[in-house]
C-alpha cells in the first residue's frame, strides 16, 4: 500500500508552538534529537505493507535516504488539495488502488508495527 504524510501545518503566531517553529512546518520540530516527520517516515519505511511514500506540504525535501521509495510535493494550500495531489503523483502511469494510507506527519510515537496493523 502507497503512503501519504501530510506536513503542511505552519503554526500562526498565536499559536503556543510558533515560538518553537518560528514559521516553519510544526512536522520540522525536532523530537529527541530528530524532526517529527523523520520518525514517521522511518516508521512507514520499515514497515513490510508500505511500498511507496508521498510527502506533501514541506519547503524542501529532507535528505535523509530511507528503506522504501519517499517522495515530496509541494503543497497545494489545504489538507483535501493536498491528499488529492499526492494521490494524484502515486497514481500516475498505475492502476488506480481502492485504498492508500493518509498518515500526519506530527505523530512522532508512530511504530512500523501499528502501521501493518492498520494496513
Amino acid at each position: 500500500m502507497d503512503a501519504i504524510v501530510t506536513a503542511g501545518g505552519i503554526p500562526e503566531v498565536d499559536d503556543p508552538l510558533y515560538s518553537f517553529t518560528q514559521g516553519n512546518p510544526k512536522v520540522l520540530l525536532e523530537l529527541a534529537g530528530k524532526p517529527m516527520i523523520q520518525w514517521v517516515l522511518e516508521a512507514l519505511a520499515a514497515a513490510d505493507g508500505v511500498e511507496r511514500i508521498a510527502v506533501i506540504g514541506l519547503p524542501v525535501p529532507l535528505s535523509i535516504p530511507f528503506a522504501r521509495p519517499v517522495f515530496f510535493l509541494e503543497g497545494k494550500g489545504d489538507l483535501l488539495a493536498n491528499v488529492r495531489s499526492a494521490a494524484g503523483e502515486l497514481f500516475k502511469g498505475g492502476p488506480c488502488p481502492e485504498r492508500v494510507l493518509l498518515v500526519s506527519g506530527d505523530v512522532p510515537s508512530i511504530q512500523a508495527a501499528m502501521v501493518d496493523w492498520i494496513i
